[in-house]
């Protein structure tokens, strides 16, 4: 799926040329406009297809959005999964994880990470049991990672409540982080970690944010 940055890392979907183009452009559009404000003649349109045709293909609106956010989030439970892989440590894990989240944030795949995020109200419900089982692949990895922290005694609070602060302060950064002014990501990535683990504050060089 090309353009679509974190859907081309699905080889195992069989996303036929057709769908690709729609879900493509029903991603730019739910990012630039909404799902509300987006219509099936809006995707259509932006795919260079007839409005009929679309429906060959999806059978509603609804479920060219869940198809988004399933992707996405399968992708994202892949990243997680690739990005500790190989890595011993359990603090270098975190960090790789972090970086990761923020990566799918600020990197990329912004639109359809933003996607899953801002859309997330106007998915239905029995849609929504589908996307949250799909998620605990990415929150496994997580898990596994913090509780590995936290037996080394790295870790700075319990693993699930740390979890939800990190989820919640990486989410956050959407509203006031571009990368490079003036952090990388990379950068950003060693802040977070000094708040979440042990000893890092002693060894991290801090930059000033202004």
């Amino acid at each position: 799926m090309g353009k679509t940055h974190f859907f081309s890392e699905l080889p195992d979907e069989q996303i036929s040329a057709a769908r690709a183009r729609i879900l493509e452009a029903a991603l730019a559009l739910f990012h630039e406009k909404g799902f509300a404000r987006t219509t099936v003649r809006d995707i259509a349109a932006q795919a260079g297809i007839l409005s009929g045709s679309l429906f060959h293909h999806f059978a509603t609106k609804q479920e060219i959005l869940f198809e988004v956010m399933r992707l996405t989030t399968k992708a994202l439970g892949r990243r997680a999964v690739a990005a500790v892989r190989g890595i011993a440590a359990p603090e270098d894990q975190l960090k790789a994880l972090v970086l990761c989240e923020l990566d799918a944030i600020h990197g990329e795949g912004i639109h359809a990470s933003r996607v899953l995020v801002d859309e997330w109200r106007d998915l239905e419900p029995e849609y929504r049991e589908h996307i949250l089982t799909e998620r605990e692949v990415y929150e496994e990895v997580w898990r596994q990672v913090l509780q590995g922290c936290a037996v080394r005694g790295l870790l700075k609070g319990r693993p699930p409540i740390v979890r939800q602060l990190l989820h919640g302060a990486l989410a956050w950064t959407r509203t006031w982080f571009l990368p490079g002014e003036p952090l990388s990501l990379v950068e950003l990535t060693d802040e977070v970690c000094a708040l979440a683990l042990r000893g890092e504050i002693e060894n991290l060089s801090v930059k000033a944010l202004t």
